[in-house]
């Protein structure tokens, strides 16, 4: 039996089995962004909330502007001459003077809805710069990863055409041994030095030794169950 072509042919099949773990391991890893449908859930959230802040900001400034205008028209009217009951003044003056007490904090509901709005956006500015920092840092691993996966690809399948190569070399009935062997271990020959199995790494016995130096029948290691080749 040709094992020296056997454990060629193993080793090759052993450097093929890698490169596809590794190539599925890449693979596994390409795939759209997992993130983007919960990231763009709250971009359109905080949308949401600067239309609503916007809004609000636009009502507390016609709030103010109406009470402006309310204000002028009691100025214009207390002091255009045309009023001269005594008792409608003095009502007017304290109506006026209400309406001027009232404004204050008018105006600063309108302040704080205007910086209500502003933090929205500024917010909303944030997440859309963040979504698109994100996604372009996904963009460039798959990027990253395809590359990967066609040079884990060429490996692969340069491993096959070696392993084509070999197995031409190897007649039928060895080869069917072989895989007999290697549907139950990654490895199906291993080396014996000086008495030692270098798979499992134990004394195999004399017997065993001298039948596998023979090289007339597969021979396996008590140990591990590999075939013995002794150099």
């Amino acid at each position: 039996m040709d094992l020296e072509g056997l454990q060629a042919l193993q080793e090759i099949d052993i450097q093929r089995d890698r490169a596809i773990r590794e190539l599925q391991t890449i693979v596994e890893q390409i795939s759209d962004p997992p993130f983007l449908a919960q990231l763009d859930a709250e971009v359109e959230a905080q949308a949401d909330e600067v239309r609503r802040a916007e809004l609000s900001a636009r009502e507390a400034h016609a709030h103010v502007q109406t009470a402006e205008r309310r204000i002028e028209a009691a100025d214009a009217r207390l002091y255009s001459g045309t009023i001269t009951d005594h008792r409608t003044l003095e009502e007017l003056q304290r109506d006026l003077y209400s309406q001027r007490q009232q404004l204050s904090p008018t105006k600063d509901a309108e302040t704080r809805a205007s910086q209500a709005a502003e933090a929205a956006r500024d917010a909303s500015s944030w997440l859309m710069t963040l979504r698109t920092n994100v996604v372009d840092a996904w963009n460039a691993r798959q990027a990253q990863l395809r590359s990967e996966q066609a040079s884990a690809q060429e490996q692969v399948d340069e491993h096959a055409r070696q392993i084509a190569e070999v197995r031409g070399q190897i007649a039928d009935e060895e080869l069917a041994v072989y895989d007999q062997y290697r549907r139950r271990r990654p490895r199906v020959v291993a080396t014996v030095t000086g008495g030692v199995c270098d798979e499992c790494r134990l004394m195999v016995p004399t017997v065993a030794v001298t039948r596998a130096r023979r090289g007339n029948r597969v021979v396996d290691c008590p140990s591990c169950g590999c075939i013995l080749r002794v150099i």
